[in-house]
């Protein structure tokens, strides 16, 4: 298939922060997306990861050793319609992230429109379409540089000469297609999409134009087709209503919520989806419903993927996936240290009725002559987190799951030598993520 071809006739899930994970990629496959984005990744944050083989899940993931990934994979479902969306304003790093990904991945998109303040004050997303030069340079070097193909997504600027200029000049960059939010930067979703401004752009170009911004008139699949010829794009991604409603990608028609909902959890169980990943997508569907149905409340008030499960009658599906992926693949020594990748939610320090993992191993320890145990806490550069190691009588144990303080790190830790020394009964309530 030539290169531009991938971006002709398509429905696409459109980048998105905090949802674009594994788990809602693969839902939106299942419904009939043709293409799929991650969420943005900065540049800087991938030159950090390692890749890692998941064997137990069948995933690629990138990210720090012990924690939830930055970007998780499933290269037998979406290796060729995933497009690996990068944030960046340097065009040697870009470059070097493309070459460390493009191996498992369809495509590579460079984000130049989002408006977010973190974006624009670090010089990228909607930052780059004041700095033409910058934007072509970071897309000419991944074009010549990458053996995959190299796409843009933008918005429009103030006036239409300004915008049919930018998008000529970055088309002369190579790229195979470009896709463009029918808003300035300035606007919101509260604006209305600026389709003609769309249609002036398809004219001018000869590469796939994506169209982007149609959600609040795309209410079901065939809304998809009429925004398709409002805008005379080539292809469509929508973002707002693919959260709110995966099933916009039905061809069949849109599901009830809860069918939405029960199948979004099958593929966050199956991939160990984080559990604040899996809470805001569910949310996301629930809508108005997180306050007036029982499931809905259920859901808010969920600490971990297992309630989240409660909530919505999927609690064997859980304990049925969890009894498969045994724990006991992640139980390994490293350097005379016995790890276990635990870890639990930060509102989780202690159980209803006062316990926590470091107070039951040491009235443990204590009562039984061990003695007291000692704890070490590391910070970790690379992602700012913790991880401790608890020595109890010369047996060490920890997770290399990082934690946001030291507090949390020593308690994942003594959760870790409950478990290792066959001592979980002893600690009531449900705390690992």
């Amino acid at each position: 298939m030539a290169a531009d071809e991938r971006y002709r006739n398509k429905t696409i899930l459109a980048p998105m922060v905090r949802a674009g994970q594994l788990p809602l990629r693969l839902l939106s496959l299942d419904y009939g997306a043709d293409l799929v984005y991650t969420e943005e990744i900065v540049d800087m944050k991938m030159t950090q990861c390692t890749r890692t083989v998941n064997d137990k899940l069948q995933t690629i993931d990138f990210g720090f050793p012990g924690d939830d990934p930055v970007l998780r994979i499933c290269p037998s479902k979406e290796r060729d319609k995933i497009v690996f969306q990068m944030g960046t304003n340097d065009a040697d790093r870009a470059l070097q992230v493309a070459k460390f990904v493009e191996n498992d991945v369809g495509s590579i998109d460079v984000n130049m429109g989002c408006p977010k303040p973190f974006s624009i004050h670090c010089g990228m997303g909607a930052a780059l379409l004041t700095q033409l030069d910058k934007a072509t340079q970071i897309l000419t070097t991944l074009v010549q540089g990458s053996k995959i193909p190299i796409t843009c997504k933008v918005r429009l600027l103030d006036t239409l000469p300004e915008t049919l200029h930018m998008v000529k000049e970055l088309e002369k960059c190579g790229i195979s297609a470009i896709g463009v939010h029918g808003r300035t930067r300035d606007e919101r979703p509260q604006h209305p999409n600026r389709n003609e401004e769309i249609r002036e752009v398809v004219r001018a170009l000869s590469i796939p134009v994506i169209a982007n911004g149609g959600s609040s008139i795309i209410h079901t699949y065939d809304d998809i087709a009429k925004f398709r010829s409002a805008t005379g794009c080539d292809s469509v991604m929508i973002a707002r209503r693919a959260l709110s409603t995966p099933s916009i990608f039905r061809k069949e028609g849109i599901l009830p919520m809860e069918e939405e909902i029960r199948n979004f959890l099958h593929f966050a169980i199956d991939y160990e989806a984080p559990f604040t990943n899996a809470k805001y997508v569910l949310q996301r569907i629930l809508g108005g419903e997180q306050e007036f149905d029982p499931r809905g409340r259920a859901t808010v008030r969920a600490v971990n993927v297992e309630e989240l499960c409660a909530a919505w009658n999927m609690t064997e599906k859980f304990q049925e996936v969890k009894n498969s992926q045994s724990r006991a693949t992640l139980k390994r020594k490293v350097d005379d240290v016995e790890i276990i990748d635990l870890s639990f939610p930060p509102k989780r320090l202690r159980s209803k009725d006062g316990t926590s993992p470091k107070g039951v191993l040491h009235t443990h320890c204590c009562t039984t002559g061990m003695g007291k145990p000692v704890y070490h806490s590391t910070f970790r550069d690379e992602d700012k987190r913790y991880t401790a190691v608890v020595d109890i009588d010369g047996a060490k144990y920890s997770s290399r799951v990082g934690q946001p303080n030291k507090k949390m790190a020593e308690q994942v830790a003594a959760l870790v030598a409950l478990h290792s020394m066959n001592l979980r009964h002893l600690l009531s309530g449900t705390w690992e993520d």
